[in-house]
């Protein structure tokens, strides 16, 4: 009964349910929150559940890299704070879908809180309630069940209090004398892993994030998408492969502005539509830093954008 509650609500549905708990969830997680329903859409699921030849949808849509979320219900929001609270969050969500009880309101958004609210701080899980819940809805409860729940212990930044890790996303690096003299170029941090002490590389000011990323010579061979140049998957650096895209935790002032080119290919990707001109959602080889940031790297690219209908009107944007 719940699962198919649950599946009366398409993306609009959710977009407008994400859009009335944002003021709710703590700063720490509302990017994170909108970052990962961008990074896992609705439509990619259904895509993937309609067909009996993955192969063919996974050529069609030119994926690459881990988009099916049936294989990472435990880690897909590894980047949100509440992903801390992971395993008694699940909990709760089984044990209501388990429940022959009716859904105590028909508004998705009242039951994320009601899940919310058997773990506490109510603040600090809402996000990753929302998440949990949209994780159930495209993956099944036996999928959703498979994995232990079990995370490991935050690190790096995300170990500290939600307040500091907002206050860090916020830093940006002194440039000290140096930064008066002339000719003297300042640099800043780009942290792109924040469980990692070593997760950032330096980018120049007026650099764009692809170029940045591609001058750290550290070996990400062995990450989950095998990059050649830096953490930052690259393949084109002109806004035609789709594989730069990046969610901004933090710092997407210091990104210039979407220009129209960036908007129409990630618009044709599918990765977002919208009017803000420095979205959540970024094409790195396009995005020039002047400051720091904090970024996520998702784990899969494509072209999606048809499958989830966008067209020349933009939606109206999220609040942050």
């Amino acid at each position: 009964m719940f699962q198919s509650f649950l599946k009366q609500h398409n993306a609009a549905a959710w977009h407008r349910t994400v859009e009335t708990l944002l003021p709710d969830i703590h700063e720490v997680d509302r990017a994170a929150t909108q970052i990962w329903f961008h990074f896992f859409p609705l439509e990619l699921a259904e895509a993937i559940a309609e067909t009996d030849d993955l192969a063919q949808v996974t050529l069609t849509l030119r994926l690459e890299g881990s988009f099916r979320l049936a294989d990472q219900v435990d880690s897909s929001h590894w980047f949100l704070y509440g992903h801390r609270y992971w395993a008694p969050v699940k909990a709760a969500i089984i044990a209501r879908a388990e429940s022959s009880a009716a859904p105590s309101s028909l508004e998705l958004a009242t039951v994320v809180r009601e899940i919310a609210g058997h773990v506490a701080p109510a603040n600090l899980v809402l996000g990753i309630s929302a998440v949990g819940l949209m994780t159930l809805q495209q993956v099944g409860l036996a999928a959703f069940r498979a994995g232990s729940g079990v995370v490991q212990s935050p690190s790096g930044v995300l170990a500290k209090s939600p307040d500091r890790v907002v206050a860090a996303r916020r830093k940006n690096d002194n440039q000290g004398i140096a930064g008066m003299f002339r000719g003297i170029r300042a640099q800043y941090t780009v942290t792109f892993d924040e469980r990692r002490r070593d997760g950032r590389f330096t980018v120049i000011n007026q650099q764009h994030l692809t170029t940045a990323s591609a001058n750290d010579t550290r070996d990400y061979s062995n990450e989950a998408r095998g990059t050649v140049e830096g953490p930052i998957p690259a393949q084109c650096r002109t806004a035609s492969c789709g594989t730069c895209w990046v969610g901004v935790l933090g710092g997407g002032e210091h990104l210039s502005e979407v220009e129209a080119h960036e908007k129409k290919r990630m618009r044709e990707f599918g990765y977002i539509n919208t009017p803000e001109p420095r979205p959540l959602i970024r094409l790195a080889c396009q995005a020039v830093a002047s400051g720091n940031a904090t970024i996520v790297i998702p784990p899969w690219n494509g072209f999606i954008g048809k499958r989830k209908g966008f067209r020349e009107t933009s939606a109206a944007p999220l609040p942050r």
